[in-house]
This record gives structure tokens, sequence and C-alpha cells, in this order.
């Protein structure tokens, strides 16, 4: 159980780079097709957020699925949706990045929030439980 806990950070960044560039690729052609970057933000919560539950789930964490942990999963998503708003507009529209910067500089900006709110939802814990004494 160690082993997996200890390589669980390179599982997740290896699940979390496939999402990250889906997501960019959506929203840099969603923002091609001029379409605003409100709704293809929560069109992508709910398409990527699902992918990313089902790869999270199974890859990163090696927990079964289960309609509680993506509940708590989509949750995460939900309330991450706000905060990558705030990170696509600061970049996009304060910045003035064209949105081939401005994503991947957003989704930067992401990462953290989302490997604790994954790891939590799927876990229910945020830091790895402690090994018990003998």
């Amino acid at each position: 159980m160690r082993r997996l806990t200890k390589r669980e950070p390179a599982r997740y960044l290896g699940v979390a780079t496939a999402c990250a560039v889906l997501n960019n690729v959506l929203l840099i052609a969603g923002d091609r097709a001029g379409l605003g970057y409100a709704g293809l933000m929560a069109l992508l919560g709910l398409v990527s957020g699902t992918i990313a539950y089902l790869l999270h789930a199974r890859i990163t964490f090696a927990a079964p699925l289960t309609r509680g942990g993506y509940g708590r999963f989509m949750t995460g998503v939900l309330l991450a949706i706000p905060v990558a708003f705030a990170c696509l507009a600061f970049f996009k529209s304060l910045l003035a990045l064209p949105m081939w910067a401005a994503a991947p500089a957003a989704t930067v900006a992401m990462f953290v929030f989302n490997y604790a709110s994954a790891r939590v939802a799927i876990l229910r814990r945020l830091l790895p439980r402690r090994p018990e004494a003998v």
C-alpha cells in the first residue's frame, strides 16, 4: 500500500496532464469558434470532469468507481469552475493574453487545487494514512 501512495503523485500528474490537454484543446477550439469561455467552462466541467473522475479513481488512486465518489468529485469540479473562470479571466481579459497562452496559464494555476480536491473526493482524506504501529 505504501508503494501505491509513493507513486500516486506521478500517476496524478499523468492523468492530470491528459485532462489538461483535453481542456486546453477544447477551450482553444471553442474560442476560435467564437464561443464564450463561460459557457465553455461549464460544458468542460461536465465532460472533462466525468472523464477525470473515471481516470483518477482507477489510475491515480486505484479506487472503485462509486456514485458517492463521483458526486464528491463533481462537487469539487463545480466548486473549481468559478476559480478556474477567475484564473482564465485574469489571464485572457485582464492580461489580454490570447487563449492559446491564457488556457495553459490558468491550468497551471489550478493544479494544486484540483489535486487536493480529487484526493479528498475519492479517498476522503487529504494526506496519506500513517502506517500502523506493529
